[in-house]
């Protein structure tokens, strides 16, 4: 019966994979071919599937392949299905792309050397050891093992922002050319995924006259880590001590003593009397702990109620807060301090974003992809990231293209041979 399932779901994935011919002419698919990956696992499942005759075979071998089978199957359906979407065309199409490459590199790559299980793994959980571990849940495997997980930082190559000039100027200005510099100022920065929140963030934090003006400067990521349990109030805080040099032994020992309290008055610490510019980015959290972060000291001593209790005000210090979401940004900062970023008007910024990200470490920019332009920058629809993320898969293409020439070149000499 085993065999029979295994059969089955080849049989399936063969079928996927027939399918998956007609969707070759989207624009996706050009960017990611990712047929020929399907067809190479096909083979090494099929060799795993119908080992040859072994004097002690391992039990766990169909088990495996099954579960791979099943991942295969998924991650291949949805796969196919994004494809197919031309008109929903997205950055998290091409970030799923992305990860589904990599996800399957190491599947051949496991399926080639060897499952961990088989050498002596238990096949549960998440070990360590031998190739990627499986998830134990096939029907839900694709969406967690592709989930994305974001996280920024403070560096930038100005060089390659296009498009943003005047946001970046205006934010400048904001910042370093007003009148009483010793307000306190919240500044929110909102938009839809892709659009250059970030980036513009990471520009202005790495602007020398903003580097002059503000003492400390912390950038803060905010995006949820995965798997991320506890109290997520602490967790921003303790990034932001982190940020700001203190050591994780007095961190965690505050913590201990105080609780969220302590680390809130240890934040308040930290920056008192200073001019700070502190950039969250990718605020998610509805909780109440981060609203209006322009709030004074607590009255009462309840240091735990609000991060605006860490924020000392009075000398000027600002907070930049970036998210996909208007509500809230809105109730960290307040409306009226909202930039609302819409998708780049020049089609051609974002087609000097695709080209850098294609030619980036040496990479020469391929002429045949001038027939592509009109196509890639529409479907960027004025979304910065969508044509970096593009970009990236295309120099990806071109940087692996004479190790997919060796390995045909392999495959082609292994032919010869076992037909002589």
């Amino acid at each position: 019966m085993d065999g029979e399932i295994e059969q089955y779901l080849l049989d399936k994935v063969m079928e996927a994979i027939k399918a998956a011919e007609s969707a070759e002419q989207s624009l996706l698919v050009k960017l990611v071919p990712l047929r020929s990956q399907f067809l190479e696992l096909k083979k090494l499942l099929e060799k795993k599937a119908n080992p040859s005759p072994s004097p002690s075979p391992s039990p766990d071998v169909p088990k495996l392949n099954r579960e791979k089978l099943y991942y295969l199957n998924n991650v291949l359906t949805e796969w196919l299905m994004l494809s197919k979407k031309q008109r929903s065309y997205s950055p998290e199409a091409l970030r799923f792309a992305i990860n589904l490459n990599s996800s399957l590199k190491k599947i051949k790559k496991d399926l080639k050397v060897g499952d961990s299980s088989s050498t002596g793994g238990s096949g549960s959980g998440s070990g360590s050891g031998g190739g990627p571990s499986l998830p134990p849940n096939p029907q839900s495997s694709a969406q967690k093992k592709l989930e994305i997980y974001r996280w920024s930082c403070r560096s930038v190559d100005a060089a390659k922002v296009h498009g943003l000039d005047d946001q970046v100027l205006s934010m400048e200005r904001l910042l370093v050319g007003r009148e009483r510099n010793d307000e306190f100022r919240g500044i929110g920065i909102v938009g839809m995924g892709g659009i250059g929140k970030t980036t513009l963030s990471q520009v202005i934090f790495n602007k020398q006259q903003v580097k002059n003006h503000f003492l400390p400067r912390i950038w803060v990521c905010l995006s949820k880590k995965p798997n991320q349990d506890g109290d997520n109030r602490k967790e921003i805080v303790k990034r932001m001590l982190i940020c700001l040099g203190v050591e994780e032994e007095i961190i965690n020992s505050a913590d201990e003593k105080h609780g969220l309290p302590g680390l809130v008055f240890s934040l308040h610490l930290q920056l008192k009397g200073k001019r700070y510019l502190i950039v969250l980015d990718d605020a998610w959290d509805t909780d109440d702990f981060c609203k209006n972060l322009d709030n004074c000291l607590p009255h009462d001593g309840k240091w735990g109620e609000k991060l605006a209790y860490g924020l000392p005000k009075g000398n000027g210090g600002t907070v930049i807060v970036t998210s996909r979401s208007e509500e809230i940004a809105k109730n960290m900062v307040h409306e009226e301090n909202l930039r609302r970023l819409q998708p780049l008007p020049d089609r051609e910024s974002c087609w000097l974003i695709f080209k850098d990200s294609v030619e980036k470490d040496g990479i020469e920019f391929p002429s045949d992809l001038e027939i592509l332009k009109e196509e890639i920058v529409k479907k960027c629809a004025g979304l910065p990231l969508a044509a970096k993320m593009m970009g990236q898969i295309k120099h990806e293409q071109l940087q692996n293209k004479p190790v997919a020439g060796e390995i045909q070149q392999d495959a082609n000499h292994q032919e010869q041979q076992e037909s002589t």
